[in-house]
């Protein structure tokens, strides 16, 4: 039996639905009581209070003591561009090419080649 265009697909899942391993880490995080994304949101703001965390860790070196960021820039920069990958979409690779799929521009070693004439 061939499909004619608006015929009504048998079977499989339905668009949008979550397939069985998705469905059971939502449940997981769901009954934990713990928001993934939202953790993800508060180290990139840095809020401490809010993970439960001392704004500082202090270290001794020796006689020294230094006062450390519990939540580091780096690690504040890192949850921030993780977070985007959910809230933006990834743009795809634009390969820039003439009519016909020809260069636009000359190749490297064509570039050399006209600056000799």
């Amino acid at each position: 039996m061939s499909f004619k265009p608006g015929h009504k697909k048998i079977g499989g899942r339905a668009k949008g639905a979550v397939n069985k391993q998705t469905a059971d880490l939502h449940e997981t995080a769901k009954r934990l009581n713990c928001d993934p994304f939202e953790i993800l949101i508060l180290f990139a703001k840095g809020d401490h209070e809010a993970l439960g965390y001392e704004k500082f860790n202090r270290k001794i070196f020796g006689e020294n003591v230094v006062d450390e960021l519990t939540i580091s820039p780096e690690l504040r920069e890192k949850s921030a561009k993780d977070a985007c990958e959910y809230l933006y979409p990834k743009r795809k690779a634009i390969e820039h090419t003439g009519k016909d799929g020809e260069q636009l521009l000359p190749s490297i070693e064509d570039f050399i080649k006209l600056s000799k004439k």
